[in-house]
């Protein structure tokens, strides 16, 4: 696993899709419609990111943001436990090797 990063602009397209899908899923057709706006996930560039964008620059109703917001930040928290700087990472030597300077 030597020289091997991995970062959240890796699993973007997969944390939009699991997003979009579950908004399918429960109904929620706001949702649905806003994450799809730029296109089909797949095919936006910074998925989350420019979901982010939207959320703070577009005039998006209550509704859409109240149901992303917390499944993001879970979503998102959960990734950073797992990869992140936290001393308790399993993978890639925790925070040691953020200090160390492993990735940017």
């Amino acid at each position: 696993m030597s020289g091997m990063s991995v970062t959240l602009e890796d699993f973007e397209h997969d944390i939009a899709d699991y997003l979009w899908a579950e908004s399918d899923r429960l109904g929620q057709m706001h949702v649905t419609e806003f994450l799809v706006v730029p296109g089909p996930i797949a095919t936006q560039e910074k998925a989350i990111r420019s979901i982010l964008k939207r959320l703070e620059e577009e005039a998006v109703g209550d509704e859409v943001a109240d149901w992303l917001l917390p499944r993001m930040t879970k979503t998102i928290e959960s990734y950073a436990k797992l990869h992140g700087p936290a001393p308790e990472a399993p993978f890639f030597g925790g925070s040691s090797s953020w200090r160390k300077g492993y990735r940017d």
